[in-house]
Parts: C-alpha cells; structure tokens; sequence
C-alpha cells in the first residue's frame, strides 16, 4: 500500500522543480520510515513549477607565473611580469602585489610606466659630431643644436636627442631661419650693400656700447659755450639739458672714431712725378703765379 502511494505521488500530475527535490524526498523518506503514517506525500515544501536557485559562481582571475612576457621594451627586449608585480608592490607600498589583480586599463598604465623607465635608463645620445638635420645641403650638428637648446632654456636642457620629435622639429626650423636669410642675403644684396648693412650694424652696436658721463657732457658743452662767446659775446647760449642728446651723440662719435684711429697704419702712396720740395710760401705762390691759364694758351 506505501509503494502504491509513493508511486500514485509521483504521477500526480504535477510538475515537481528540481528546488523542491530536498521537500519531496523528505517526505517520501518519512512515509517509509513512520508505521503510523497515513501514507500521504506531504507537498507543503513542494512549489511547482519554479525555478531552481543557482549558487553564484565566483570567477577568481588566475594570476599568470613571474615569467611571463606582458610587453616589449622600445629596444624589443622582453617586459616580465616580475618587474611589474615588484614596480606595483613598491608604488602601493606593498597592498598590491600582483598585476593580475589590476584592471585591463591600468594594467597598460603600469607597462607604460615601465617602458617609459626603462627608455629613460637606457638613453644613449649622439656625439656632438653627429648630423641632426640638414637645411637645403646644409648640415646641422647635435653640438649646434645643443648649444641653442641650453640657451633657450637657459641651461635647464642640454641636451637634444633628449627631446621629443615635435620638440626637435621646432628646434631644427629655428636653427634653420640664419641659414635660409644667409641664401635670402647671397641672392639678393650686393656686396656694397652688404658693407654698408655691417657698417652700419657694427656703428650701432658701437654707440649702444660707448659709454658717456656727464663730466664728458658738461666739459663739450662748456668749450662750445666759450667758442661760441669768444665769436659774439652777446651770443645766446642754449641752456645745457637742452643740448644734452647732441652732447652725448657727439661724445660718442669722437670716441669711435678715437678708438678706430688708436691703432690705424696709413701709408700714403704719391704718384711718380718729381717735385721740388721747398718750404718758402711765397716761393711757391710766386712759381703759381707763372703757371700759364690754360684757357688763355688755348
């Protein structure tokens, strides 16, 4: 009689989930154990037709062995995933130790930073002698480059393979603007010109350098105010800041002139003719008044 209830529960027509399978065995377990059981299939815990609960699955990301490449270094060589567990473990001061752990994004960060590291500690830059660009033939070395960088800078940067390539670009243009006037000038300006531009260039680099005080200033303006009291006494003299660019101007001229004068050697090449050498001036005004008018011998 038990079996045929058992079975007649089972073929009940319901539909029994796999959730209520714990329910359903526990009762049936029941009604063979108990003598006294009325030998009905007790479907309280029983809920038909739901869906059977699933435990949630935790996926723990596997952390790949010390040894495996994670990336290349410029030069090619080979990025372990040592150096980046040992670069994360210093940067988090030891929370974080293996890069497995990390997010794709900053697992890029990390290599990124190492690659960037690795590049910084093994920079070899060229000799001096090396050619870093050549403008229309002609050749730029690294000393050059070197030389404007630390000057633009004012010595913060030394050096030019240290740049980036947009950085050389803008540097190699600037070097390149003397060169391209140079060709511009060769072309275009003759060489009067061209003596006449450094002369005056040079004159006016003379004039900002010349120095002038005012001792100088008021000793010219005093003799000019002499001479010129000595012609007419009754003169009227300019009062002296008045004339004081004029003063400093001509301080300066003489000066230039002084100083081009200090170490000049003039010989003076006379024709051929002979000449009579005498020293009597009214020897020679007379010898001039026998010369003939030409106009009159014509």
């Amino acid at each position: 009689m038990k079996k045929f209830l058992i079975v007649l529960g089972l073929t009940s027509g319901f539909l029994i989930s796999t959730v209520s399978a714990d329910a359903l065995k526990n009762s049936l377990t029941n009604i063979l154990n108990t003598k006294d059981s009325s030998g009905m299939v007790n479907l309280n815990g029983v809920s038909v037709g739901a869906k059977p609960k699933r435990k949630a699955i935790k996926h723990v990301r596997k952390s790949r062995p010390a040894s495996a490449v994670i990336g290349r270094y410029n030069d090619g060589k080979p990025v372990h995933k040592r150096e980046a567990d040992k670069y994360i473990a210093k940067a988090t001061k030891g929370k974080i130790k293996d890069l497995d752990l990390l997010p794709k994004k900053q697992r890029l960060m990390v290599l990124k930073d190492l690659q960037r590291m690795y590049a910084i500690k093994h920079f070899k830059s060229r000799p001096a002698k090396a050619v870093v660009a050549t403008v229309n033939g002609q050749e730029i070395d690294k000393k050059s480059a070197d030389n404007y960088l630390k000057l633009v800078t004012k010595g913060q940067v030394t050096d030019f393979d240290k740049l980036d390539k947009k950085q050389r670009l803008v540097l190699i243009t600037e070097l390149a603007r003397p060169i391209l006037l140079e060709e511009a000038i060769d072309k275009n300006v003759t060489e009067v010109e061209k003596e006449a531009v450094l002369s005056q260039f040079w004159l006016q680099k003379q004039r900002a350098t010349t120095k002038v005080t005012n001792d100088e200033m008021l000793a010219l303006y005093e003799a000019k105010k002499a001479k010129a009291l000595a012609v007419n006494p009754q003169a009227k003299i300019p009062p002296y800041i008045s004339l004081g660019d004029n003063l400093k101007k001509e301080i300066i001229e003489k000066k230039i002139m002084s100083n081009l004068m200090k170490d000049v050697n003039i010989t003076v090449n006379f024709d051929t003719n002979a000449t009579e050498a005498t020293h009597d001036s009214n020897e020679s005004s007379a010898k001039l008044d026998k010369i003939p008018d030409t106009k009159e011998t014509e």
